[in-house]
């Protein structure tokens, strides 16, 4: 009994022997999703690397060891860079938190079960010179832009040679009535305003619909890359978005586009393409995956045979760039090679804006958008060659593992710090994901260990559980008795927190602080979902000697709820004053107490809502 409370005050004394440490933790941290190095690779959930850099050099000193159980695209390893070389966007967020920070080289381990992350994860932190990259990834694009001829290259506006930016595509419908064909576009898009009616009424017999309900239109075509007739959505190229010089200009689709395109599918598609069968799963919606059966129905012929030219000429490069040139390719080609690249109308445009895909699922939309791949990575290099200068001086050592983290090859007690972002529960099957990325590396994730609830997987709740477990047992083993770890989670189910809860419990670790990640911008599914979580709550985790007297003290609810509501009213930030907010708050409320999360997201903003719009209008009276 003795040995314990020596241990817990030496725990103790650690957690406080700077006692701005818990300023981390009193506000929510700001987590840009801007910059470079955010930027780089459009990987889903990740946390800005400058706002863990603060986190790790404000409970580490300079030489400690850092370990990320689940790496991501490889933001921890990034953030001990930038612990060693700190950009003013970092030694800027540490003022404005007023942090302890102790800037200086870390050492980290970063564990990352998928293929991709690991590869993007270690292509990153490898301190790659940043104007060699820029010199060399320049040269790369012009060989083999010019050795394709003009896949590109159309007639402008005025009948001019110009160069192709994008182009807008359109799936075909089939009134119900009439059987007439008709393009999305001609039927839903309207100019002056810009709008996208959700409406059909055919042209032809003035049939009306919902959009949603009128059927889409398949044809056959021969596959060149299966050797067989295959069925695939049929679509019509519908407006062109060009440059001629340095003059920008758009028009309608016309016959020469389409002979074009007819030409381009005559073409022999390169061998260099895998051929790989999409393993369909969570993310399978049979309204637009119909016919998707393989990698390649993701790209239209053009961008297909471009993507092709690129993954081969790579080998040409220098040895020492090519991964470098892989992460620069990848970093465009599912967000925004495909046909998942789309528009979206805002307020107060007069066009269309371009996007790329949606994070975290695999969506193809009614209007496709084909990219000029060439001019996206010309913009992409810029971005990643700024990246790899604000790590380039670092004398960090980031050592990157593609493997599971419920087994770490770490000796017992050798961790100084955790900082690590577990998977959601079902919120992103990652496996499933990167697969579009993973064929092209020709390295697919075994997602045997992936720890997510899935129906496909035949992963249950209890069972991401207990592959959680393990994975907290590991950092327990391999943590130090006065280290901790911080864990940022998001799920809007009470069952996953629960899960997480008795995870870290089983492994003898408990919740010292916690706190608010404040991501500035969300991410898809958190900002047009039903039901969302704003804000993920942040916890900081110690071990737990079992010395403390365990006070059993009851959480009223209903008064915790006014509370927390009082509170967001009074606060200067208008987000507080949210129900995803204030659950938020609750949650880190119940775990730092030790309780059970008490309900889901949904029931809770159903009974609060219209609570706070009423203090909400009393605030604005």
């Amino acid at each position: 009994m003795k040995n314990n409370i020596k241990i817990k005050s030496e725990v103790d004394l650690s957690l406080r022997k700077d006692e701005k440490v818990n300023n981390l933790y009193s506000k929510p941290l700001p987590a840009s999703r801007s910059g470079a190095l955010y930027n780089t690779f459009p990987y889903p959930t990740k946390i800005s690397p400058e706002s863990i850099a603060v986190f790790i050099a404000s409970h580490t000193k300079p030489g400690d060891t850092i370990l990320d159980t689940f790496g991501g695209s490889g933001t921890t390893g990034i953030a001990a860079h930038l612990c060693s070389h700190p950009s003013d966007k970092v030694i800027e967020l540490a003022k404005e938190l007023d942090a302890p920070v102790k800037w200086g080289a870390r050492n980290a381990i970063v564990y990352e079960l998928s293929t991709l992350g690991s590869f993007v994860a270690k292509t990153m932190t490898d301190t790659i010179k940043s104007k060699e990259f820029l010199e060399v990834a320049e040269n790369f694009l012009n060989k083999c832009e010019e050795s394709l001829g003009d896949l590109y290259t159309i007639k402008d506006d005025e009948g001019n040679p110009g160069k192709m930016r994008h182009a807008i595509w359109s799936d075909i419908l089939k009134c119900p009535s009439c059987n007439l064909e008709v393009s999305f576009w001609d039927i839903a898009v309207e100019f002056s305003p810009l709008k996208i009616n959700n409406k059909f009424v055919c042209t032809k017999c003035s049939f009306e619909s919902e959009i949603s309900k009128v059927d889409r239109v398949y044809e056959e075509y021969f596959d060149q890359l299966l050797g067989k007739l295959h069925t695939r959505k049929k679509r019509v190229i519908k407006r062109i978005y060009g440059r001629t010089g340095k003059r920008l200009w758009q028009r309608p689709a016309t016959r020469d586009d389409e002979e074009l395109l007819k030409r381009i599918e005559e073409k022999p598609l390169p061998s260099s393409i895998p051929i790989k069968r999409i393993p369909w799963g969570d993310l399978y919606r049979s309204g637009y995956h119909k016919g998707v059966t393989h990698v390649h129905h993701f790209y239209t012929h053009r961008n297909l045979i471009v993507m092709s030219e690129l993954w081969s000429k790579i080998k040409e490069e220098p040895v020492e760039f090519q991964d470098a040139l892989k992460l620069l390719v990848l970093s465009y080609n599912s967000s925004h090679s495909t046909l998942m690249s789309r528009v979206v109308v805002k307020s107060g445009q007069s066009d269309f804006v371009l996007t790329s895909a949606q994070s975290g699922v695999l969506y193809i939309s009614g209007l496709p958008v084909e990219k000029n791949i060439f001019e996206g990575l010309r913009r992409k290099s810029k971005t990643i060659g700024n990246a790899f200068a604000l790590l380039e001086h670092s004398t960090s050592k980031v050592d990157v593992i593609n493997g599971s983290s419920t087994n770490l090859d770490i000796k017992d007690n050798s961790i100084d710090y955790v900082f690590t972002d577990p998977p959601f529960g079902d919120y992103i099957p990652y496996a499933e994901l990167n697969f579009l990325n993973e064929a092209w590396l020709d390295e697919i994730t075994n997602p045997t260990n992936e720890i997510i609830i899935s129906h496909n997987q035949d992963k249950s709740v209890n069972d991401y559980a207990t592959l959680m477990t393990k994975v907290f047992n590991e950092i327990t083993r391999t943590l130090k008795d006065n280290g901790a770890c911080t864990v940022v989670f998001h799920s809007a189910k009470a069952e996953v927190w629960k899960a997480l809860q008795d995870s870290y419990k089983s492994a003898g670790l408990k919740v010292r602080y916690s706190s608010i990640l404040d991501k500035l911008q969300g991410s898809f599914k958190q900002v047009s979902g039903n039901v969302t979580v704003k804000g993920d709550p942040l916890l900081c985790l110690v071990k737990d000697n079992n010395s403390s007297e365990i006070i059993e003290t009851e959480i009223n609810l209903r008064n915790l709820v006014t509370e927390l509501v009082e509170k967001a009213s009074n606060n200067s930030d208008n987000k507080e004053l949210t129900v995803e907010r204030i659950y938020s708050r609750l949650v880190t409320y119940y775990l730092q107490m030790g309780k059970e999360v008490p309900m889901d997201a949904a029931d809770f903003y159903k009974k609060l809502k219209p609570i706070i719009n009423r203090v909400i209008e009393d605030k604005n009276e």
